[in-house]
């Protein structure tokens, strides 16, 4: 991400606690991914698009302190969020730098490259990953997770669940952001030059008296708001943010309503060996 405007939910101190709130949802669908891909004790590791620290701090746990996990990203404050993690939780092998990566350099080979939900918001994802992976070693892996947003979906559909999804999609899309981005994973490798990736899907489902996984959507809503008024796509008075979710909530449980949150794609590889 080389612009500020990459970003479409913005680095406000309520963003970094989503991105860890959504982290947290996230964090057994990364895992898998990274353990079948193969991250394993003692490698080094550099997570792309890093964020506040999620995908840094979750590799470091699994390459334990005998490997090493870089994380870069071009927020200052997410950068400087990611290292107060880090600090408070003990862990010294997880270090963040600011870094666009379009310039990245480093003289430091990897082990594995890896990122969850960054290359839906880059121009070119496979002239990225191609190029980044100029700094792995051979046989290295990459592993990267990605949403598909148009798979987001109710059954049976309310009016106000339409209403959310169109107003989050519509506001992606006005950022440039793909929205599909975790079905182009098998091409972006490809493109990339690497081998055929293998790939696993997942999706969160959100149902019946317990109302906190309304909170997620919403959340994503309240950080896109600026954007959303800008362009014109909905007013805060017709979003109502601050009792949505409630309403969603009870939506759902008069109608016996499902909601499936967007399908959560992995794909991994190793490069050759030899060249």
């Amino acid at each position: 991400m080389s612009r500020t405007q990459d970003y479409p939910l913005g680095y406000t101190e309520l963003e970094a606690r989503r991105l860890a709130e959504q982290g947290a949802l996230l964090e057994d669908f990364t895992a898998d991914v990274f353990h079948r891909a193969g991250l394993r004790e003692g490698m080094t590791v550099l997570d792309i698009g890093c964020g506040v620290g999620d995908v840094s701090l979750l590799a470091a746990r699994l390459v334990g302190p005998k490997g090493a996990v870089l994380g870069i990203d071009r927020a200052a404050t997410s950068v400087q969020t990611a290292r107060g993690r880090a600090t408070a939780l003990g862990v010294a092998h997880a270090r963040f730098e600011q870094a666009e990566l379009a310039s990245f350099e480093t003289d430091q080979t990897f082990d594995a490259l890896v990122g969850r939900l960054v290359l839906l918001y880059l121009p070119d994802p496979a002239g990225t990953l191609k190029r980044l992976s100029q700094f792995l070693r051979p046989g290295g892996i990459v592993a990267f997770q990605e949403f598909d947003m148009t798979a987001t979906s109710q059954v049976p559909p309310g009016d106000l669940f339409v209403k959310v999804r169109s107003w989050l999609l519509a506001a992606f899309a006005a950022a440039g952001a793909q929205l599909d981005m975790g079905t182009k994973l098998y091409s972006s490798f490809l493109r990339a030059g690497f081998p055929p990736p293998d790939m696993t899907a997942a999706t969160l489902i959100v149902c019946g008296p317990v109302a906190t996984g309304y909170g997620y959507p919403v959340g994503v809503l309240r950080s896109l708001l600026p954007l959303i008024e800008r362009t014109g796509i909905a007013s805060a008075a017709e979003i109502d943010i601050d009792t949505l979710a409630v309403r969603m909530h009870e939506d759902a449980l008069v109608h016996e309503r499902v909601m499936f949150l967007p399908r959560v794609v992995g794909a991994w590889t190793a490069l050759p060996l030899s060249g």
